[in-house]
């Protein structure tokens, strides 16, 4: 969609980066955990946008750019040298700094087009064609690329293999890199690498290949924000109705999005399906003893909020049930009983999935995640955003500026059309809010 929408002027380099000092023997080998074995070689796509206004002087300089950004992510490869490595095999990666590939693509058009185009899906412009969520991509282990507009503003993308690490990882990455790019005698704290302490490899051994596909289905995205005003009448309609105290954001805006996603399915199919909503939580901060912040790996693990009647389907009951399913994963083994970890154990053993009884829906927040810090030295990014994907049904929410939150949601064309029409979410959301 982008590529018809936007001119790609030139791509004005492609080269690899190497770390600025070599990574020691002792750290050839980075090993996958369980859960990184059972994953294909799909990326974390991230990226951020400064205006003219922001980058000053610079703005005319998009070789001087280049050079600054290549410099410090040399020096923050020294820490993240798993990413400039190869994979050996679905088990291992040789950390021999082959390095990380940078790309420079200029725009032929400002800013302003592309972050409040009416399709978002042109925003993808700023990451490099076939990567974000392919399997299996060409491309090593990370994947920068330096985005020119015309205006003077541009963008900068990491694509980091979901391999290696996760979002809260792709984020540190670029934290820790814009701060050597502000300061390059800068001291960032090394990351803590958990490769497989955690999620060892099978007894029988790592597994051979992936057995948890991504699944890329030809989808169409929309791109919603909730302002903090209309965020708090849900919250306070969803602690007045239900016996829920202090319902967080990403609890109701999860659920609305579940509630009026699964209406619109139901009208398209013609009757009502039990459903459940899926979501991913970081483990850092709940296993004993915590992790580090800045440890790289895949922590995560899942909840399922089931809904089996159309009228359980209201906003009240789905986070009532919602934050029950919340604090029983609190209690329990999210190591040995890790539900993620056990699914794959499953699927390693060639046994047969189970038969799905619901419906699935996935919402994904980075919400609690500090994107707006992410300052090359030019100030925050005056946007932020993740790439278009990966697969139907799934909400990923992120922080909207100072003021709210902004969805992207995930529909097969079919169920999009009756969905973005339902007169009871566009009360709360807006499709089309420009970021300036």
């Amino acid at each position: 969609m982008a590529s018809t929408a936007l001119k790609v002027l030139s791509r004005a380099s492609k080269k690899l980066i190497k770390p600025s000092s070599p990574t020691p023997l002792t750290q050839k080998w980075h090993k996958f955990s369980l859960i990184e074995q059972a994953q294909t070689h799909t990326y974390v796509p991230f990226g951020y946008f400064y205006s003219k206004d922001q980058l000053g002087p610079l703005s005319n300089q998009p070789t001087q750019i280049s050079k600054l950004l290549e410099n410090s992510l040399s020096k923050n490869l020294v820490s993240y040298y798993p990413y400039a490595g190869q994979m050996k095999d679905n088990a291992a990666i040789d950390c021999n700094d082959k390095g990380v590939e940078f790309l420079n693509v200029h725009i032929d058009a400002p800013m302003s087009q592309v972050l409040n185009h009416r399709d978002c899906n042109v925003k993808d412009v700023i990451f490099p064609p076939g990567v974000a969520w392919e399997n299996d991509s060409d491309y090593g282990l990370a994947v920068i690329q330096l985005t020119h507009f015309d205006c003077g503003g541009i963008a900068v993308s990491t694509c980091l293999s979901h391999k290696i690490g996760d979002a809260c990882n792709g984020l540190q990455f670029a934290i820790d890199w814009a701060t050597l790019n502000r300061d390059p005698n800068a001291k960032t704290t090394p990351p803590y690498y958990i490769s497989d302490t955690i999620f060892p490899s099978p007894p029988s051994g790592p597994l051979v290949s992936p057995v948890v596909p991504s699944i890329l289905d030809g989808c169409t995205q929309k791109r919603y924000v909730f302002t903090s005003s209309k965020v708090s009448a849900l919250r306070s309609s969803v602690a007045t109705e239900s016996q829920v105290e202090n319902p967080t954001p990403t609890e109701v805006l999860s659920a609305f999005l579940f509630k009026c996603v699964a209406k619109a399915v139901t009208a398209n199919t013609g009757s009502f399906v039990p459903s459940k909503l899926i979501q991913y939580a970081d483990l850092r901060q709940m296993i004993s003893p915590k992790l580090p912040p800045n440890s790289v790996g895949n922590v995560l693990s899942h909840f399922s909020t089931h809904i089996s009647n159309e009228a359980d389907m209201n906003l009240p009951q789905i986070v009532s049930l919602m934050r029950k399913e919340k604090q029983l994963f609190r209690t329990r083994d999210n190591i040995k009983e890790n539900a993620w970890a056990l699914e794959i154990l499953e699927l390693a053993e060639g046994l047969a999935p189970q038969k799905k009884e619901f419906d699935e829906y996935t919402c994904s927040s980075v919400c609690k995640f500090p994107f707006y810090d992410v300052d090359f030295g030019w100030g925050k990014p005056m946007a932020t955003t993740i790439a278009t994907g990966p697969y139907n049904k799934l909400f990923n929410l992120m922080n909207y500026r100072d003021d709210g939150i902004e969805a992207f949601v995930m529909l097969d064309e079919k169920d999009m059309s009756v969905f973005e029409r339902d007169e009871e979410f566009l009360e709360f959301a807006s499709p089309y809010a420009n970021y300036f």
